[in-house]
Parts: C-alpha cells; structure tokens; sequence
C-alpha cells in the first residue's frame, strides 16, 4: 500500500535569483556542514522510492528577498505546481501601514497561506512591539490565514515570552499559529530543559487555533537518534491529538542528518512512533492534516 505524504515545511532555493544572506559562509549561523545545502533545490529533489508519494509541499520562505517578500512567491510559483502551497516572509515590526502594504501584496499570490518571522531569540523583544501586536490583528483580520510559529521553547527565559504568546493568539484567535520544528526540544529527554518544553508545548495545545509540525530534528541534534524523535513526536501527539499534529521534513536541512529526502521518509515510516500508529492516525499525520489546515482559502 503507497504512503501519500504532504511535507508542510521544505525550502526551495534559487542562489542565483535570491539574496539568502543566512545560507552564504562568511555570514551566520556558522555550521561547520553549512556547504551541504550551498547548492539550489527544486522540486525535482523531493523524490520518494516505490511506496511513498509525495502528493505536495508547503514552501517555506528561506531568506530569497526579506524586504520585497514577493519576489519568492514569484519564484516557487514559477517552478511549482498547484499541488505547493507557500508562507511568505513577513515583518512584524514594520508600521502598520507598510505592513499593510506588503500583506496585501502577498496575498495576490494564489499559492500563498500564511506567512513567518522567525522570532527564535528575538522572540521577547519582537512580541513587546506595538506595532507586532497591531500587525497580528491585521493578520488576524484575513479567514484561514497561517502565522508560523518559530521560537525555543525550552529556553529559561520561556515563561515572560509564553505570556506575552500566549495573550497573542488568544487576541488573535481567527489566526492559526502552527508550531515550527516541535518548539526545538531539548536532546536529553530526562532534563530540567525537556520538562520546560513539556509545559509550554502542554500549554499551547490548550489553544484550538494552534498546530505543531514534528520536524528539524537535525537543528537540535545532527545525529539524533529515532527513539528521540519518537518521543517528541509522542508527546506532541499527546498534546496536540491526531487532528493538529503534523510530520514534515524541514528539507533540504534534513540533509545535515540523513542522506536524501527519500531516507529522511524512509527512517519517518520505520520509527516507533509510526508504527504505533493505527491507518487513520498515520494519514492524518502524514497527509490530511497538512491538506486541510493548509488550503487556501478559496477551497
């Protein structure tokens, strides 16, 4: 029997079309592997071996060009096919009405459902912005529209940014937050750090409108190990239900951890984790949570 997959969060690359300040060696983050993924990445890298399908994608935006983020959805509505879906950059701290402005413009694009700024250790900062929390209620303001959620969630400064968080999306509840990377948890599953991510993932569960993606492994760990993914996953299952957890491959950053998109699938589907899972559970996560929560809106 063919697994379909939908994979809710790749990144395409085109160096030569975009600016990808962060991807370039003399600029950080430093990875010591960073030359693996120097190279443009297309569709055609997204292949899968007999009893798997990849039946879409979810582009996420990489850094292409920040300020003009349309110049993206240009890019991967080129190349892509109508079975990709894309998040747009977006700058929260912009005054509302150039917000505004760049909203407008990305949402011409008929492929795109949402949009991020990374906020990771900014995220305190970002969040007490005036103009963030006015930007939040414009987004607020368009039906089914994604906001992705990218910040540790294990950090000891975690309780002043889940406040602040928290009080946002439920302000916000006609937006959806969708948890980037399962929050970035800890490596070591028995520490104070993993607990502090228990609560805060319980924590954002409670909230109807927010969904998690187990996926960027390798951003914690480049030799993370299944057992460790299958209790992340777990507990992200437990937390969220069957309904709002979804499985993405962070491509082509699984590459830092697994040797093609195929493998990074192939060790998915072997895990403990799946095979814990009944046919439902398994489609869900793999497939029809990703094709419900990110169609667009005229669907």
């Amino acid at each position: 029997m063919t697994v379909k997959i939908i994979d809710p969060h790749i990144h395409l690359f085109s160096r030569k079309a975009g600016d990808y300040h962060w991807l370039k060696s003399d600029n950080p983050p430093f990875w010591s592997d960073k030359k693996i993924i120097q190279r443009d990445f297309t569709p055609h890298d997204l292949t899968l071996s007999k009893g798997m399908m990849l039946e879409g994608f979810v582009h996420i935006e990489a850094g292409f060009d920040n300020n003009k983020p349309w110049r993206e959805l240009d890019y991967i509505e080129e190349l892509a096919s109508e079975n990709a879906r894309t998040i747009a950059a977006i700058n929260l701290v912009d005054s509302p009405a150039d917000f505004k402005i760049k909203l407008a413009k990305v949402l011409s694009y008929s492929s795109l459902v949402g949009v991020r700024h990374i906020l990771d250790e900014q995220a305190l900062s970002i969040l007490s912005e005036s103009n963030t929390q006015a930007n939040f209620s414009q987004l607020n303001e368009i039906a089914h529209l994604i906001f992705e959620l990218q910040l540790p969630l294990a950090e000891e400064s975690s309780n002043e940014v889940m406040s602040l968080l928290t009080k946002t999306i439920a302000d916000n509840n006609q937006l959806r937050f969708i948890i980037n990377h399962a929050g970035f948890p800890p490596r070591d599953p028995h520490g104070k750090q993993w607990k502090l991510w228990q609560k805060n993932i319980t924590a954002l569960a409670q909230y109807p409108n927010v969904f998690i993606k187990c996926s960027g492994m390798e951003m914690i760990d480049r030799q993370y190990s299944l057992a460790w993914f299958s209790d992340v996953a777990n507990f992200c299952l437990l937390s969220f239900s069957q309904y709002r957890t979804m499985l993405a491959s962070n491509f082509p950053l699984c590459l830092f951890s697994k040797e093609s998109y195929n493998a990074y699938w192939q060790d998915i589907l072997a895990s403990n984790f799946i095979k814990q899972l009944d046919t439902k559970e398994k489609s869900a996560l793999l497939y029809h949570n990703a094709l419900r929560i990110y169609q667009r809106t005229n669907e």
